[in-house]
This record gives structure tokens, C-alpha cells and sequence, in this order.
């Protein structure tokens, strides 16, 4: 089946909207909605200069494919485009559409070949970002994947006693990308210098097998990436009147270039565990420490080249009209460390004396990396983060980022340890605490409600060359999303929150339902910001009618309509 709903404004001083929405379904097929609107903004009055008029319109399409009509193949759709800031200057646009800066649309189709180890996918993908205007489309994707599968199955060889072969495991992709970019406004101007085109293709491999030591698992592995070019760049410099003038030309022809990189990594797991006695509320904890130690090389890769004349000199990329952009990589030989941790209790419950596990914290992973090769600053930023549950309530996520370099009167980092100058062992550079839990309460018959509070903590350290000190840029918020029926047929929501460093209310709106029994009405209210208004609106419930409705707007928005 399928309905389709056509319906617009008009406004007297001279603006309108039409609106079309289609709702489809076909049994055992597929499913979807398609919604497009185009409105025409009138700005001002008639007769003086500052009279402005402009077109807007956004599509909107979903499709979903049942899993049933074709099982090796799939074809979905998430479609959102549009004009620049079309929900920004739209009285009728949602609180999430108005604060959404990024819209972003993917078609795609895949499919699977059973009993083989490999898939093919197509896909056109979209972004498009409201504040600067950018548009990136890439048109076609195609997408090649060998899924992880031994050595010894990819070439044939399944009989018994294959040895070595059966435990290494293979993976591998081609990538073939087309991608534009351009400004939003190449829609109305036309202007198809202001495009950028790229294309390319992207090859990687890798192998991988896991080797047991003891109670040590060892993994090592090879990857290879190689990236073909249907276009180069060759620069050279010019000397004319003005002096030395940069030139790149396109050459067209196939090129390559290729990179590998060979690792092995080494893990375990210590556990240690706490008996307090059976008779103890909480009986036992248990700490779980999993050591990871990894050393990998990746050889040198210069991709830039150098032309020079009368000793200036000029870098440039000769791949930059890659969809991939390979870049030039520096030889690393690193060594990886990492641990992970989690904490268990195992406690006993007051009232039913039932046993059951409770995670004190998920996980905490610190990880640092030093590079042998490089000839200073080895030592990389170490970084932990964490995640639990408080009282199987509160979900709180952490990280803090730490570095092991003095720095010098710019703030630049430099060869030298904090240790050796005396100022410890680390230097906080960041962290961020998140925590948020849900809550309900009321009776079903005496206002029940429901509501979700979120906070939110980032730090970081900036410094100040001024004053040789760091400056603490602190950003604090929390945010309310909740619900209460006030009475049976009356509910009221509310999606606010509040910016602890600036003292102020983020975008907040409270929306009133009351049903009426055959009719609704409902009260849109957006007391603070920008957006301040409120919409009143009264309609028919049944959805054959709905568009029979009375409607009241009021809007310090500065639109004249």
C-alpha cells in the first residue's frame, strides 16, 4: 500500500511552503517514506532595498529493503539534502532539525555469494555541512571485500594437515571512490570551477596468525596497502617579471605507489581475586589485568618530490588529485604498550540472599607507543580511557591524556623528560568525564514521569606564552530530555539543558499534549534564544482529517512573512 499527503502555507506578507510526504510498503519487499519541501522566503517590505527573496527546499528519503525478498542482496537508502540552512529559517523545522549542522545521505547495495569468502557493495554517499556550505558527494563506491579466511582455503588446499597454512588468515579490499566537493551554491550559480573531482583506487591485504606461548597469545601480522592514480601532478617553478611563480599541471595516466607495515603483538591475562567470606555482603572481588605488548615496523615512504631554481625550493604531492591522498610516510619502529583492566565484586542481595556479579568498572585502558627509530620525541602522548556502570544506574565514561615532555618558552614540547627538570613525571594535557542515568517515578494513575540527565565535563590546557603558564579551557553543560503526565490525557516534555561556563540556558523547548478524545491540541514552546516562540494548534485526531486544524504562531524570529 501507499499514501501520499500534500499540504503548504501561506503567509501574507508573501511567503509559502508546499510540502509533499508518501508513506510506501510493499509485503515481503520493502518499506519507506519519501518527503520533500520547498518554500519561498519573502524578507522585508515591498518597495525597499533591504526586500529579500529566496528559495529553499530539502528531500528526505528511506527505503528499506525486507530481508526477505532477496537474502544474498541488500539496497537501503538514508537520503537527507537540501538547501543552506533550510531548517534555520524555517519557523515549522523541529528543535533536532534546527540544531543539526550536518546532514549526511548514503545509498547502498550489497551482496553476498554463499559459500564463498567475499562481497561486492555500491554506494553513493552525501554530506553536506549547514555553516560553511560545504557539499562533499561521492558517486560511485564500489567496494570489493575478501572476509577473513585461512591461507590454505583462498589457494585451495583443504585436506587435512595443511599445518601452518590453516592458521593464517587472510583478509583483503578494493576500493574504487569518485568524490566531489564544492559549496552548496553551485545548485543556483552553475559554476562547476568551484568543483573539485577526485577518483582513485585503494588496494589492502593483510595477514594475520595467532601462535600460544604458555598463557602468552603472540599474533603477529603484515598489512599492505597499494593506491592507484588515473591522474598526477608535476610541478615545476617558473621565473617571470614578478618573480618565482608555482606551477602544478594535471598529467593524465595510470600511477601507483604502495606501503607495508609488519607487526607482532604479545597479551595475557593476571587475575587476582579477594575472598571476604561467604557471610560478607560483598563475598569476593576480582581484578582482571590484560597486558598487551606490541612492536611493529613500517619502513620510510617519501611521496612529496622537490623541484627547485635559484635556491628556492617548492614541495608538493604528486597525488593530491587522489581520492585516498597517499602521503609520505616516516619510518617507525615502534614499541605498543597497553593495559586493560576491569574490577568485579561478587555480592550477596539483603532481602533474597541470591549471589550475583557486579562490574565496579567495565574497563580502563592506558596505552602509550614509543618510536626507536625517530631521533627525538619517541615517547607519544599516554592516554587512558574508561567506562562503567554506577549501581547498574549510571553509565560515566572518563579519559585523561598525559604527556612525559618538558616544554620551552613557546610551549613547545622538547627532547627532555618532566623528571629530568624536576617537575614530575607527567603533565595533564586533557581530560573529560561524562556521566548520565535515567529516572521514573509516579504512579500510572498520579503523574508518572520519566527523564534522562546527562553531564558533560571536558578540560584541557592551554599555554600561555604571555604569562609561561597554562590557561584551563573548561567546557561544562548538562542536559534534561523528560516527560509527565499531569493528568490522564495531559503530557508535557521537556528537552533543555544548561552551560555551566556560560551561565546560561542551552536551547530548551516544553511541548503540552491534551486529547480532546475526536480532537488535540498542542502547545509548542521555545522560551529562550533565537528560536523564542511559541505555536498553538488544534486538530482533528483522525488522520484522514488531521490537516483540518486551527493554529496560532507568535515568533521573535526576524522573518517577515
Amino acid at each position: 500500500y501507499a499514501d501520499t499527503r500534500l499540504t503548504g502555507d501561506i503567509y501574507t506578507g508573501g511567503s509559502w511552503a508546499i510540502r509533499n510526504s508518501t508513506n510506501y510498503k510493499i509485503r515481503y519487499r520493502a518499506s519507506g517514506n519519501f518527503n520533500v519541501s520547498f518554500q519561498r522566503q519573502r524578507i522585508g517590505f515591498s518597495g525597499l532595498p533591504s526586500l529579500t527573496k529566496q528559495n529553499q527546499f530539502f528531500v528526505r528519503w528511506t527505503h528499506n529493503q525486507d530481508g526477505r525478498a532477496r537474502p544474498n542482496s541488500r539496497f537501503n537508502t538514508s537520503v537527507n539534502f537540501g538547501s543552506n540552512n533550510h531548517f534555520q529559517s524555517n519557523l515549522s523545522s523541529t528543535q533536532q532539525d534546527y540544531l543539526t549542522n550536518t546532514f549526511q545521505s548514503s545509498v547502498q547495495w550489497s551482496r553476498t555469494f554463499p559459500g564463498k569468502p567475499f562481497n561486492v557493495a555500491m554506494s553513493a554517499r552525501h554530506s553536506q555541512n549547514s555553516q560553511t556550505g560545504n557539499v562533499d558527494v561521492t558517486l560511485p563506491a564500489f567496494t570489493f571485500n575478501l572476509q577473513r579466511t585461512s591461507l590454505a582455503k583462498l589457494i585451495g588446499r583443504t585436506q587435512v594437515g595443511s599445518g601452518l597454512l590453516d592458521e593464517v588468515a587472510i583478509t583483503g579490499s578494493t576500493r574504487f571512490e569518485q568524490t566531489m566537493q564544492a559549496p552548496d551554491s553551485i545548485f543556483s550559480s552553475r559554476n562547476w570551477e568551484d568543483v573539485t573531482f577526485r577518483n582513485g583506487i585503494k588496494h589492502t591485504a593483510s595477514a594475520s596468525t595467532q601462535l600460544r606461548a604458555g598463557f602468552v597469545s603472540v599474533t603477529p601480522s603484515f598489512s599492505y596497502n597499494e593506491f592507484w592514480a588515473f591522474q598526477s601532478l608535476q610541478g615545476q617553478l617558473i621565473e617571470t617579471d614578478e618573480g618565482i611563480v608555482e606551477v602544478l599541471d594535471t598529467l593524465n595516466g595510470f600511477d601507483a605507489t604502495r606501503d607495508w607495515r609488519l607487526s607482532v603483538n604479545a597479551s595475557t591475562r593476571f587475575y587476582g581475586t579477594f575472598e571476604r567470606g561467604k557471610e560478607k555482603r560483598v563475598q569476593a572481588l576480582r581484578h582482571v589485568i590484560s597486558p598487551s605488548l606490541g612492536l611493529s615496523y613500517t619502513p620510510e615512504r617519501q611521496r612529496t618530490e622537490e623541484v627547485s631554481l635559484n635556491d628556492e625550493n617548492w614541495e608538493y604531492n604528486p597525488y593530491s588529485l587522489n581520492r585516498f591522498r597517499p602521503s609520505d610516510i616516516r619510518a617507525s619502529g615502534a614499541v605498543n604498550l597497553s593495559v586493560s583492566q576491569n574490577l568485579e565484586a561478587k555480592v550477596r542481595d539483603r532481602e533474597t540472599g541470591d549471589v550475583r556479579k557486579v562490574r565496579l568498572i567495565d574497563n580502563i585502558v592506558t596505552s602509550a607507543n614509543y618510536n626507536l627509530i625517530a631521533d627525538s620525541l619517541g615517547l607519544s602522548d599516554i592516554v587512558t580511557r574508561g567506562n562503567t556502570d554506577l549501581f547498574n544506574r549510571m553509565r560515566v565514561n572518563f579519559g585523561a591524556t598525559h604527556s612525559a615532555y618538558a616544554r620551552d618558552s613557546s610551549g613547545q614540547r622538547i627532547n627532555q623528560f618532566l623528571w629530568e627538570t624536576g617537575e614530575g613525571p607527567l603533565r595533564l594535557t586533557r581530560a573529560n568525564l561524562a556521566f548520565g542515568s535515567n529516572f521514573k517515578g509516579g504512579e500510572e494513575t498520579a503523574f508518572p514521569w520519566d527523564c534522562r540527565v546527562d553531564y558533560n565535563f571536558d578540560m584541557r590546557k592551554s599555554w600561555m606564552q604571555a604569562t609561561q603558564m597554562d590557561t584551563l579551557i573548561v567546557n561544562q553543560s548538562a542536559r534534561l530530555r523528560g516527560s509527565i503526565r499531569i493528568a490522564e490525557k495531559w503530557n508535557v516534555d521537556v528537552n533543555g539543558g544548561y552551560d555551566f561556563i556560560n551561565r546560561e540556558l542551552t536551547p530548551t523547548q516544553l511541548d503540552i499534549r491534551w486529547d480532546l478524545h475526536c480532537w488535540e491540541l498542542s502547545v509548542n514552546w521555545v522560551p529562550i534564544g533565537i528560536r523564542k516562540s511559541i505555536y498553538v494548534r488544534l486538530n482533528i485526531k483522525s488522520s484522514m482529517l488531521k490537516d483540518l486544524k486551527l493554529e496560532f504562531r507568535d515568533s521573535d524570529l526576524p522573518f517577515l512573512y
